[in-house]
């Protein structure tokens, strides 16, 4: 995480974000056969992960840096 913020306070003054996103464990079809009896509602969709790195990636979350992201789906 150190290095995180690290990055993000030396760039901020060039419209460089930076991140760290934690998904929880995700719904792949490998962790599906790895354990075929868990709950899948309980993972995350790889979707859900696509999206939020968009999101960061893109205008609308410019303002977000130097932060850790739980994506943790219904894990909580």
């Amino acid at each position: 995480m150190a290095l995180v913020r690290t990055i993000a306070l030396k760039n901020k003054d060039r419209n460089v974000s930076a991140n760290k996103v934690l998904p929880g464990t995700m719904d792949t079809p490998a962790n599906r056969a790895a354990n075929p009896t868990a709950d899948p509602l309980q993972r995350v969709p790889p979707a859900q992960v696509a999206a939020l790195l968009v999101h960061l990636a893109s205008d609308a979350g410019a303002q977000v840096t130097g932060a850790a992201i739980p994506i943790c789906g219904r894990q909580i």
